[in-house]
């Protein structure tokens, strides 16, 4: 018996290895499709006979099948795009063992939309008023004059699906949808009737899962009323609002219908928290500044008050400093206050300062938009090329609007982002120097191609007063590095004052960066940057930077490394940074 299990165990080793080693191949034909280009994608997607081309197990029998089945097959995918009269003729020649099936296609004329009648029963039309609203603000994606093509027909019944389920009326329904279609005048009349179901209210929140932090967090942010009709996008806002806070690792927000109460939804909160105190220990590197060490010290709730208390002392060869701030969680407007204290010495190109600072600051974002007012006192003491240093001191008062656009605010691959900044100081109100500030910056990012895309980058800035004298470095403006002008050292682009480069009133950087990626992390780039800062317009002498660098989408953000070529300083320079500059 062990002999025989053996030699059927040989046989069948055998039978598999032979029949592994023998190719495989598809019957061999060819396809010809005369079409219209607009729909040709749309047929050579779609068809089986264009999917069965490489299948191994298709004979001559499956072809001959195919090629019967495919007229109908056409004119079911055209209609999905509007084409109800259309026609084909076809043929099958053999020649030997080739085939070559051909299919002309006239798709007819489009059948378009003539007219869209909308109505709705339950509890809507008890406010004639309010149905009407409805009737004439909630948009059909299919209007009349359109093209009539199944994916819209099905869009725009979700879409007016949901402009009853997302505010009042969750338990809507579509009752009866119907798209007459007359193939012989190319003309399609849609008629839609929807329930509106019971109206909903808010009812009242409960909050569970809080230990550490105090339940006004979450109320002071909560925009609804028990009693308003339900609305989920405000639902969403609020649960939106709440995950950004420092507070929350998750956060879930439940409407159920009350037993009580059949169209009362209360909601539910649960939170996740974070812990309160945070000690963050870090180290790391760049080619801006060198090695760099980190030590962060972070209490979401001091002294049981909720405020936020952070502070962060930051050393590397050329700046160190103690960054100490202490905000006010977000209010119901989306508001947070902040008091920030910033001590940092820095020796860059010559220039030492020593830099004290404290700010009051007021931050809003909505949606795409982000705003802040800052009230800020400095004083400086600086020192250029060994001379005598100077004291400085600036009182300003400084606004900026950002807007961003992007569709991932980690790794963006389309989208843009814009600031501008303007601030100043007077010479009556604590300051040593008249002067009004403004600083504009933007990023574009454009998908070429799946695997290709650009980067568009771009600065202007400009100090108006008699002359920098007086005016504290931060606000003052100088380039150069790994996130401007690559090719030449940290901020080594401005104003020369004797040994030294200090900082100027006029700025103005561009940089295009073309990058294909290899895989869908680990990509290739080349660039090309320009820019200069002066102290005068007529001195502004832009200079290039290019070369090439690989990229990595890490879990950290997008690293860069660039081997740069300064064109003004005939020499190469290196640079790595770890993320992006929005």
């Amino acid at each position: 018996m062990r002999e025989l299990m053996r030699q059927l165990f040989t046989l069948c080793l055998t039978l598999l290895i032979y029949s592994l080693s023998q190719p495989a191949f598809a019957l061999d034909y060819q396809i010809k499709l005369d079409a219209p280009a607009d729909i040709k994608p749309l047929l050579t997607q779609h068809l089986d006979i264009y999917r069965w081309r490489t299948n191994p197990a298709l004979d001559e029998a499956q072809l001959r099948r195919l090629y019967r089945l495919t007229p109908d097959d056409i004119s079911t995918l055209l209609s999905t795009a509007g084409y109800f009269s259309a026609k084909t003729t076809s043929s099958l020649e053999q020649n030997g063992d080739n085939f070559i099936a051909s299919f002309k296609v006239e798709p007819g004329e489009p059948s378009l939309v003539t007219s869209t009648t909308i109505k709705a029963i339950g509890p809507i039309t008890d406010h004639p008023e309010k149905y009407q609203t409805w009737l004439q603000d909630t948009p059909l994606r299919l209007k009349k004059g359109d093209v009539f093509t199944q994916d819209a027909w099905a869009a725009a019944k979700r879409d007016l699906l949901a402009s009853l389920i997302l505010h009042q009326y969750p338990k809507a329904k579509i009752v009866n949808s119907v798209a007459q279609v007359n193939p012989d005048t190319h003309q399609v009349a849609i008629d839609i009737l929807l329930d509106s179901g019971k109206s909903y209210q808010f009812g009242i929140t409960t909050i569970t899962g809080l230990k550490r932090y105090p339940a006004s967090i979450i109320e002071r942010l909560n925009p609804i009323t028990p009693g308003e009709p339900y609305d989920q996008a405000k639902l969403l806002a609020f649960q939106s609002k709440l995950q950004s806070t420092p507070y929350f690792q998750s956060v879930e927000i439940l409407v159920e219908p009350n037993e009580d109460n059949a169209t009362n939804l209360p909601i539910a909160i649960n939170v996740k928290e974070v812990r309160s105190q945070k000690l963050g220990l870090g180290l790391g590197a760049s080619t801006d500044n060198g090695p760099h060490a980190q030590i962060e010290y972070q209490n979401l709730n001091m002294l049981n008050s909720n405020l936020v208390f952070s502070s962060a002392l930051k050393i590397d060869p050329n700046i160190q400093s103690l960054d100490t701030q202490l905000k006010r969680p977000r209010d119901e407007l989306g508001y947070i206050d902040s008091i920030r204290h910033f001590i940092q010495h820095a020796d860059i190109e010559g220039e030492i300062t020593t830099q004290n600072s404290i700010a009051l600051k007021r931050t809003r974002n909505k949606g795409r938009i982000e705003t802040s007012i800052t009230t800020q006192y400095t004083t400086e003491h600086k020192t250029v090329s060994g001379a005598v240093g100077d004291n400085l001191q600036a009182l300003t008062l400084n606004y900026i609007w950002t807007y961003r656009n992007l569709d991932n605010l980690l790794f963006p691959t389309r989208g843009y982002v814009f600031s501008t900044e303007i601030g100043g100081g007077a010479k009556a109100v604590l300051s040593d120097q008249s002067f009004l500030r403004s600083y504009n910056r933007a990023i574009y990012f454009y998908p070429i191609s799946k695997y290709d895309s650009l980067t568009l980058r771009g600065e202007m800035g400009i100090v108006i007063a008699p002359d920098r004298n007086g005016i504290p470095t931060d606000f003052l403006f100088r380039t150069g590095g790994d996130q401007s002008v690559r090719g030449y050292n940290y901020q080594s682009l401005g104003v020369a004052d004797g040994s030294a480069i200090v900082g100027g009133r006029y700025l103005s950087t561009a940089s295009a960066e073309y990058t294909h990626w290899i895989t869908p992390k680990w990509g290739a780039a080349i660039f090309y940057d320009i820019g200069d800062a002066a102290d005068t317009f007529a001195t502004l002498h832009p200079v290039a930077g290019y070369g090439v660098g690989t990229r990595w989408r890490s879990p950290l953000g997008p690293l860069s490394l660039d081997v740069a070529y300064g064109e003004a300083v005939s020499s190469f320079h290196i640079h790595f940074s770890l993320g992006s500059a929005f």
